[in-house]
């Protein structure tokens, strides 16, 4: 094994190492309890951990693997988990202003029918006022 490699690994393992003691932070404090910057912690190391495990292990072609090493290996996916994140978000906020969209539209229908409501019970009251009923 390359020192690269070895290099890798030992971080993996101080990674791993580090969620642990977050892990146990986290269920110490329980579910709800759990302060936002070590949840944040806790699920960076572990996208970052498979990133790591991946960039280690990756199948790749040999000579592709010979020629990036496992760093390359380990920015390559790191760049690939990074755009297909970049991508899910960019869909959430489309999402959310269709959403905004679609609630200004059901929004202005409602007020709508409140004013044809209100027209015609005033149309009615003044109907009924001058007993034309």
């Amino acid at each position: 094994m390359d020192e690269e490699t070895q290099h890798y690994i030992r971080v993996l393992k101080t990674k791993q190492a580090r969620l642990n003691v977050l892990d146990i932070q986290a269920a110490a404090l329980g579910k709800y309890n759990v302060p936002p910057q070590i949840e944040m912690e806790r699920q960076s190391l572990m996208e970052e951990l498979g990133m790591l495990e991946l960039a280690i292990q990756a199948p790749a072609r040999s000579e592709v693997g010979d020629e990036l090493g496992p760093g390359g290996r380990f920015l390559v996916y790191y760049q690939q988990n990074r755009e297909i994140k970049q991508s899910i978000a960019a869909l959430a906020v489309e999402s959310r202003e269709g959403r905004a969209v679609q609630r200004n539209w059901i929004l202005l229908i409602g007020l709508v029918v409140i004013l044809i409501l209100v027209a015609v019970v005033a149309l009615v009251t003044y109907l009924l006022t001058k007993g034309a009923l």
